[in-house]
């Protein structure tokens, strides 16, 4: 092939990027949709119907795998006698040349749990699609300029030494020194063979060589990989946390069924990756918070993402917020504390010992990020980042222990009134004017947008099994949607209430409550999409609902500034909180269902659900409380307000 050639009469040849024994590489220009593309161009004349067979679904599956840690196939076609494949063109280096850099010396730590959960993350949504890449290897992982990594060659046919296992001719597939031990025995592989392959990629990272080294002998390789423990990665490289030494021990156990598979991999990286406070181990440079440029929620950076939400160990102070211990006084009768310039406002620190009324809990950090009202906070399963939406159109992400901020770009709507994270952990929601918009929490990927309803989406709720979202609009309906499938048609809508539906929230039995402008809450079936019951009593519209723990106990806030609390199996209220003297927004329970929080007016309240008695009020905020929230671990409440401040608090 040659520069200027097009193939199909669309795709420009300009430079050839590489070349092996059946095929070339070339940077190309698809002149209908003027963007620059990869082409792989299948070179023999009379290939096998093997090989074009393989070529072919290499096509197949990196057209369906859509992740972003997986190289993107746009199109596939003839050019003569030729197969070609045209894919996203990738700036960047593999990483078997970031290897050679340093010959046997490995790199640096963080920068090697960066990139293997980036390889076990994208692995997981392959195994998770039954596709097994059978041929994972330094030089098939391609690190980007911005810090993303992409797996390439998903099935890629190549000639002996391509994939699989030792074929009845002697054949070998896959790279020996990364090649697992059934390959080796030319027994059926799933995608363990992969994370044995993970395994050797991580030793190699780490020391700069694969643990079986120092030979270009097949059958050595294969007596090594079949009957040897390779060298102590402990001893090799000492610097090693004990965690990752015995991850890497099981990737590489001769026995299939031994290995982890990705997800939990994924799981025990970024556990290495960030240390028990949240703040990263990675060794980058830091950044003024206060200066976060938004980034393009459709095509983020991985780099800034993993700089926004690591934290890197610095003070929400940097971005004009405050991280101190602030003491709190006493409880203000009229739910607003003293007004703004009061020089005895509760908002000021305090030296004096705690009233009584906070039940020793203090204001350890503000938040202000927000430019305008605060509508929604939500808490990530592990504790660890908030999540907010606000009039400003944005949805913020939160580092809790070092302060980093991410600013997703703005909704082209209109102001976010909603946010969650899904119970798994993997997905967050943010509702803006008529939709909703689905993110992958660890790319910020936008999986879809959402749009059935007819009016402002007010509230969102995710089922405990991760797998249904719920949205309740000024439309008063509530629609359905199945989250695995990402469908943009809602899967049910639930319809009976006759104005706004305001709050929604799941019990652990699947159970919905919709907390509805007319004052009546409604309880549905959600597989039968049926309403079963309506509960009655508020006077005014039903701001929040919530379920206890373990969903026997309903709490709901009300315009009627009372917080009612629900037995769900004899649909009876069995008793009113009283002491707001503003519109109740929020309520929330505590992992142990012991405490319920109430934001009403400029405070937040707790209240033990057990004797039903009001133990603290929280003073601080200027304007209404719009949302609380407790973290998984119980530790700590959020509240978030119209005085565009999130505050976090705890127990002294």
């Amino acid at each position: 092939m040659q520069p200027g050639a097009q193939l199909a009469g669309r795709y420009r040849l300009v430079e050839r990027l590489g070349q092996g024994g059946i095929g070339e590489v070339w940077r190309a220009q698809d002149v209908e949709l003027d963007r620059a593309v990869a082409v792989k161009v299948l070179l023999e004349f009379d290939a096998s119907e093997e090989l074009l067979g393989r070529f072919r679904r290499e096509a197949s599956i990196g057209a369906r795998l859509q992740h972003p840690g997986i190289t993107v196939v746009h199109d596939i076609g003839r050019h003569g006698d030729r197969l070609f494949m045209v894919m996203e063109l990738l700036e960047g280096q593999d990483l078997s040349r970031l290897l050679a850099r340093t010959p046997g010396v490995g790199l640096p730590l963080p920068q090697v749990l960066d990139l293997a959960l980036q390889t076990a993350e994208a692995l997981a949504a392959a195994h998770a699609q039954k596709v097994v890449h059978r041929d994972l290897k330094p030089g098939n992982l391609f690190l980007l300029s911005d810090g993303r990594l992409k797996i390439c060659d998903f099935g890629i046919a190549r000639t002996a030494d391509a994939t699989g296992g030792l074929t009845v001719t002697g054949r070998v597939f896959g790279t020996p020194s990364y090649m697992a031990p059934e390959q080796w025995r030319g027994e059926h592989v799933d995608g363990s063979c992969d994370l044995y392959a993970l395994g050797c990629v991580l030793y190699a990272l780490l020391t700069g060589a694969p643990p079986f080294a120092g030979t270009e002998q097949a059958w050595v390789l294969m007596r090594m990989h079949l009957e040897e423990a390779p060298p102590a990665l402990g001893a090799v490289r000492a610097d090693l946390p004990p965690a990752l030494v015995e991850l890497v021990d099981a990737l590489l156990a001769k026995e299939p069924g031994a290995r982890p598979d990705a997800l939990a991999v994924a799981d025990r990286l970024r556990a290495l990756l960030y240390e028990p406070a949240g703040r990263p181990v990675r060794d980058v440079p830091t950044m003024d918070l206060g200066a976060t440029a938004p980034i393009a929620a459709t095509a983020p950076s991985r780099r800034n993402v993993l700089l926004g939400l690591g934290g890197l160990g610095l003070l929400a102070g940097a971005g004009g917020g405050t991280y101190a211990v602030w003491r709190l006084t006493g409880g203000d009768k009229n739910d607003g504390g003293k007004k703004t310039g009061d020089k005895n406002n509760s908002a000021v620190p305090s030296a004096d010992a705690p009233d009584p009324g906070t039940a020793g809990i203090r204001m350890v950090q503000e938040i202000r990020k927000h430019a305008g009202s605060v509508n929604s906070v939500g808490i990530s399963p592990d504790s660890r980042y908030i999540v907010s939406g606000g009039n400003d159109r944005a949805i913020q992400l939160y580092n809790f222990a070092g302060g980093g901020t991410l600013t997703l770009s703005p909704m082209p709507e209109a102001a976010v009134t909603c946010v969650s994270y899904s119970p798994d952990g993997k997905v967050l929601v943010g509702g803006s004017d008529k939709a909703l918009r689905l993110h992958d929490v660890y790319s910020l990927e936008l999986l879809g947008v959402l749009a059935g309803h007819t009016g402002l989406v007010r509230a969102v709720a995710f089922s405990p099994d991760s797998k249904t979202l719920a949205s309740g609009a000024d439309d008063g309906t509530v629609l359905l949607w199945d989250v695995v499938t990402r469908s943009t048609t809602a899967v049910a809508t639930l319809t009976g209430h006759a104005k706004p539906v305001l709050s929604l929230a799941f019990a652990p039995d699947g159970t919905l409550a919709s907390g509805c402008a007319d004052g009546t809450i409604r309880l549905w079936d959600t597989a039968s999409r049926s309403s079963t019951a309506t509960l009655t009593g508020h006077a005014k519209a039903v701001a929040s609902v919530g379920f206890s723990p373990d969903g026997k106990v309903l709490a709901s806030g009300s315009a009627d500034s009372s917080v009612r609390l629900w037995d769900p199996a004899t649909r009876k209220s069995t008793a009113t909180l009283p002491g707001h003297n503003n519109p109740v927004r929020s309520v929330a329970f505590s992992p142990d269902g012991q405490t319920i929080a109430s934001g009403g007016g400029r405070t937040v309240r707790l209240w033990d659900v057990a004797s039903r008695e009001h133990r603290a009020t929280l003073n601080g905020h200027l304007a209404a409380v719009t949302s609380v929230a407790f973290t998984p671990d119980g530790k700590t409440l959020v509240s978030a307000s119209e005085d565009d401040r999130i505050r976090v608090w705890k127990r002294a």
